[in-house]
C-alpha cells in the first residue's frame, strides 16, 4: 500500500521538525511505476531538446524546490511548459501516456494542454516559462 500523498498546506500545518523534506518527498513521484516513463532529469539545470520528442508531452525533473515541469513539444522549437502539480492540491502528477493524474484525489489534466479533464481540480495547469539555448532546454528565470 503506497503512503497517502502529503498537501503542502498540510506539510505547512506540521512542526518544522517532522515537515522537513521528507514530508514533501510524499507527493513527489518515484523513479520507479511513474506512469508510462519515469519523469527525465535535467543535468545541470536543462535537458536535450533531443530528448524531448515532437509532438508529444514529456514530465522532466529540473531540480529545486517545485521541480517537475510537463514539456510539450510540437515540431522542432515549438515548446510549452506546465507546472507538474495538481491545482487542487499541489501533488506531484504522474504521466499516464496522453494524461496526468494525481495520485492524492484522482484529478486528471490533459498532457497537451495542461486543461482539467476529471475534477476535483477546476484550473488547468499554469505554464512555466521555459527556454531553448544551445540546444538545451531550461526553465526561465
Amino acid at each position: 500500500m503506497e503512503p497517502p500523498c502529503l498537501s503542502r498546506r498540510r506539510a505547512l500545518l506540521l512542526p518544522a521538525a517532522a515537515a522537513g523534506a521528507g514530508g514533501l518527498a510524499a507527493c513527489a513521484p518515484e523513479d520507479e511505476g511513474f506512469g508510462t516513463a519515469a519523469p527525465v532529469r535535467a543535468e545541470d539545470g536543462g535537458i536535450s531538446l533531443e530528448d524531448v520528442p515532437e509532438n508529444a508531452s514529456t514530465l522532466v525533473n529540473f531540480g529545486g524546490q517545485q521541480p517537475f515541469v510537463l514539456l510539450v513539444r510540437g515540431e522542432g522549437e515549438d515548446l510549452t511548459g506546465y507546472s507538474g502539480y495538481c491545482t487542487h492540491n499541489g501533488c506531484a502528477l504522474r504521466q499516464e501516456e496522453t494524461e496526468l493524474d494525481c495520485p492524492c484525489h484522482g484529478s486528471r489534466f490533459d498532457a497537451a494542454t495542461g486543461e482539467v479533464l476529471v475534477g476535483p481540480a477546476t484550473t488547468h495547469l499554469p505554464e512555466v516559462p521555459v527556454v531553448i539555448a544551445d540546444g538545451m532546454v531550461r526553465r526561465e528565470g
